[in-house]
C-alpha cells in the first residue's frame, strides 16, 4: 500500500464532496471521473469498494454490453441517485471506444479469458456525453469510475482532463503492499509461533537468492512452529479468520 498515494486520493475525494457551491456557481455537473488501470488482479475492484466505503456512496455497476442505445444509457443515468459511484469495468471490452471501424480486416478481436465481447449499441459519443455530465445534471455528487487492463486501447478523447480527472495505475505488488498483506495475514499467527528474526534471516540466506524458495521456506517454518505449539484451537482460529477474509482492502496505486 502506497500511503502517500492513499492520502492524496482521500484528500481529492474530500475536496470533491466539499465543493457543492463551486459546481453550482460554475454551472457544472457535480461529478468527478477516475480511471483505474493495470494488469488483472491488481485490486481495481477492491479499490472501488474502498472508495465507496470511504465516501459512504452507493455503487451502480453498469454493464454496457447489456445497454443497446445511447438513450437507454441516458435512462439508466437518470435513475441513479445522488451520492453514488457509477462503475464501468473493463471499459475497453464494453464497446468500441477507439471509434475506428476497420472495413478491410474483419477478423474478430481476441478477448481475454473471463472478459465479455462487446455487443453494446452505445457509441463513443454517447459515453463522452455521459462523462461530460450532459445527462447527469439532474442530481449531484457522482463519481464515475472506469477500469481497464489496457489504457492504451482507450480513445484519447475519453482520457482528457475534465472527463477522467485522475488516472490511477494499479500495478504489481511492491514491497510496501507486500509488507501490509503479510502483516494482515500473519499478525494473528505470529504471537503463537516461536521464530526469531535470526531464523528468518537464515532462511533467506540459505535460499541462494531464490525469492520463491525463500517465501515457501518461511511459510513452512511458521507451519512447523504452529504444530510444535500443539494448539489446535489456535490453528482453527487462524483458518477461520482466513475464511472470513473478503480481500477488499483499501490499497491504492500510482496516480498519473
Amino acid at each position: 500500500m502506497d500511503k502517500v498515494m492513499k492520502t492524496k486520493i482521500q484528500e481529492d475525494l474530500k475536496r470533491f464532496i466539499g465543493r457543492k457551491d463551486y459546481y453550482t456557481n460554475a454551472g457544472r455537473a457535480w461529478k468527478r471521473g477516475y480511471l483505474l488501470y493495470g494488469p488483472p488482479g491488481t485490486g481495481k475492484t477492491s479499490m472501488i469498494a474502498a472508495i465507496a466505503n470511504f465516501l459512504d456512496f452507493d455503487i451502480y455497476d453498469l454493464e454496457l454490453t447489456g445497454v443497446y442505445s445511447n438513450s437507454s444509457l441516458m435512462n439508466l443515468l437518470i435513475n441513479t441517485s445522488s451520492k453514488s459511484v457509477i462503475v464501468v469495468e473493463d471499459i475497453d471490452c464494453s464497446l468500441d471506444l477507439s471509434n475506428q471501424k476497420k472495413k478491410k480486416k474483419k477478423k474478430k478481436k481476441k478477448v481475454e479469458p473471463g472478459r465479455k465481447r462487446s455487443n453494446s449499441g452505445v457509441s463513443l459519443s454517447g459515453v463522452l456525453n455521459f462523462v461530460d455530465g450532459l445527462w447527469s445534471c439532474c442530481a449531484g455528487e457522482r463519481l464515475i469510475i472506469f477500469t481497464t487492463n489496457h489504457k492504451e486501447k482507450l480513445d484519447p478523447a475519453l482520457l482528457r482532463a475534465g472527463r477522467m480527472n485522475k488516472h490511477i495505475q494499479l500495478s504489481y505488488c511492491g514491497i510496501d503492499a507486500f509488507k501490509m498483506l503479510a502483516k494482515n495475514y500473519f499478525e494473528k499467527v505470529l504471537p503463537f509461533v516461536k521464530i526469531t528474526p535470526a531464523d528468518i534471516a537464515e532462511i533467506f540466506m540459505s535460499s541462494d537468492g531464490n525469492a520463491e524458495m525463500a517465501l515457501v521456506n518461511v511459510v513452512e517454518e511458521i507451519e512447523r512452529s504452529l504444530k510444535k505449539a500443539g494448539d489446535s484451537e489456535v490453528v482453527a482460529e487462524v483458518e477461520a479468520s482466513d475464511d472470513d477474509e473478503t480481500g477488499e482492502d483499501d490499497s491504492y496505486g500510482n496516480e498519473s
